[in-house]
């Protein structure tokens, strides 16, 4: 009995000494991963810092004479800060003109830059414009969801041509300025289609020279690009821009 006893106490402290090395190493492992955590998000941190610094040009605030988020986003990618300054000029005028549509793209972007140098003299300011051809017809954004509907029914089975300018202005000279082309194909759709798209999409239709996004495409599938990059399409040539101040440092 008492030789019993005895190796049951036995088994007991050596199991008792198992836990307590298990519940050591278990310490030892969770002290590792929250060490290796730490030290991750460390080198997360620098890494993030590092790259904003990579995306900082030598100008660290640009003004962009516009009031989209999408060209500030796109802005973003370079500068630590952008200002949307919205533009007071009066586009359709400068349409009317019987000027190519690269000439009006870049009279237009550079009026706008122009619009806002009296507020900010001394920084950088970036304009741009996008003119819509198609049968040497320039169209202009629609005013209301019927003309949107009328002007897809016109572009629908032909070529169009987007013309995208960019005008820049540093400390109240010029700097840089690019007009850059690109041709789509709007599928053959039907009325009603159109009509569902234009009700479906209001606020697109009604802001955007094509009354379509480029972006969209993939779920409409009404647009073939035939020429032209997708910065273009989109209405703001920056990447030349971004390498000639990187060029710069």
């Amino acid at each position: 009995m008492i030789k019993n006893t005895q190796a049951r106490k036995t088994k007991t402290k050596k199991v008792e000494k198992r836990k307590i090395i298990v519940f050591i190493i278990m310490l030892g492992n969770t002290y590792t991963l929250l060490t290796c955590g730490k030290k991750k998000e460390k080198i997360a941190k620098k890494v993030v810092r590092q790259e904003k610094s990579k995306k900082y040009t030598k100008f660290s605030k640009v003004i962009l004479a516009s009031s989209s988020e999408v060209r500030n986003k796109l802005l973003n990618q370079y500068f630590s800060e952008v200002i949307n300054v919205p533009h007071n000029t009066e586009e359709e005028k400068y349409k009317k003109r019987r000027n190519s549509p690269h000439e009006i793209a870049l009279k237009i972007a550079k009026e706008k830059a122009l619009s806002v140098l009296a507020d900010y003299p001394n920084e950088i300011i970036i304009a741009s414009d996008q003119i819509l051809v198609c049968e040497n017809k320039i169209i202009s954004k629609p005013k209301s969801l019927e003309d949107a509907t009328k002007k897809l029914l016109f572009l629908r089975n032909k070529v169009h041509k987007l013309y995208s300018s960019i005008y820049v202005m540093q400390k109240s000279k010029f700097y840089f300025k690019q007009v850059k082309m690109a041709s789509l194909f709007f599928a053959n759709i039907t009325q009603h289609d159109i009509e569902l798209y234009v009700k479906n999409n209001a606020k697109t239709v009604l802001t955007t020279v094509g009354s379509y996004k480029i972006e969209e495409n993939s779920k409409y599938k009404f647009l073939n690009v035939i020429d032209g990059d997708h910065e273009t399409i989109l209405g703001f040539p920056i990447k030349d821009l971004i390498k000639k101040i990187k060029n710069e440092k």
